[in-house]
């Protein structure tokens, strides 16, 4: 049946506004193949143009039908079926308040020929999409665990594990993970994160850090790579649909602060200068902007 290969990516762990989005998908593969219409989130939305936004849209229906075998009803479904319910720490729903209730990028008959052409390559390529879990962790959250004491990067690398937790069945599994902030040495996180697991390092190289995890009953492998979503195929599926959450969500946030320009919520001018026009009296801006 192929090897089980879990590949996860994040969007957004530098913006001053949105979500932080780790994503893991988690394929069954007979090969290598890689379907030509799916790359990477920044070379497939290289800019915000309308166009971007309509394949990113269009590509997160498809990775939607190919896992459910069902054509998606909202931006809505996508969303809970990738990140499930996740409960607002302020009570405000900034964040989810005010989700689109339907597509307003994609193109229907394209996103319709895209998913059919896309599901019939998994199978003749012996490739099936066993799931996908993404986090959304949201500015509160983000700033509650550097109150803590935790960093970015760690907060990134707890909610990899978690994602590796996940997985029923780890058994022989293999992880092709992101490099985080270019770190090389991931044995010691490792071991407080699986307790339990012995450790063995094959590999600690700028490029590529590879770990073989034991217990005894379950085995598996996990890979950090250098710019994973340009070679792992699971990896760049979780870039796309971490992308397209965090765009989704972020359509939300717009919506609720009543903010009409497009922005992307990183360290740009334009986000800059929507940000000094916010009345924060109205909205927690503990809830709106990361501390770091």
């Amino acid at each position: 049946m192929g090897k089980r290969v879990l590949g996860i990516d994040e969007n957004g762990l530098g913006p001053v506004m949105g979500p932080l989005v780790v994503t893991g998908t988690l394929l069954r593969q007979s090969g290598s193949g890689w379907f030509e219409d799916i790359a990477d989130s920044k070379s497939f939305f290289p800019s915000r143009s309308a166009n971007n936004f309509s394949k990113i849209e269009e590509a997160a229906i498809s990775i939607f039908y190919l896992w459910k075998k069902k054509y998606p009803g909202s931006p809505a479904e996508i969303l809970d079926a990738f990140c499930g319910k996740t409960g607002c720490l302020s009570g405000a729903e900034i964040c989810g308040g005010r989700i689109p209730e339907s597509f307003i990028w994609a193109d229907a008959e394209k996103a319709k020929r895209r998913s059919e052409a896309f599901a019939q390559w998994a199978g003749k390529n012996g490739v099936e999409m066993e799931e996908i879990r993404s986090f959304s962790l949201c500015p509160r959250r983000i700033n509650d665990s550097l109150e803590k004491g935790a960093t970015k990067l760690l907060l990134d690398f707890l909610t990899f594990c978690s994602i590796v937790k996940h997985v029923p069945e780890k058994n022989l599994l293999e992880v092709q993970a992101g490099k985080i902030g270019g770190l090389k040495f991931y044995r010691n996180h490792l071991l407080y994160s699986f307790p339990g697991f012995s450790t063995a390092t094959l590999a600690e190289k700028e490029e590529l850090s590879s770990y073989s995890l034991e217990n005894g009953r379950t085995s598996f492998k996990i890979h950090f790579i250098m710019d994973v979503e340009q070679k792992s195929f699971p990896a760049a599926l979780s870039s796309i649909s971490g992308k397209y959450i965090r765009e989704i969500i972020m359509e939300g946030i717009r919506k609720t602060l009543g903010i009409k320009e497009n922005i992307s919520g990183y360290h740009d001018g334009k986000t800059r200068k929507v940000i000094a026009s916010l009345d924060f009296e109205k909205f927690p801006v503990g809830c709106i902007l990361r501390k770091k």
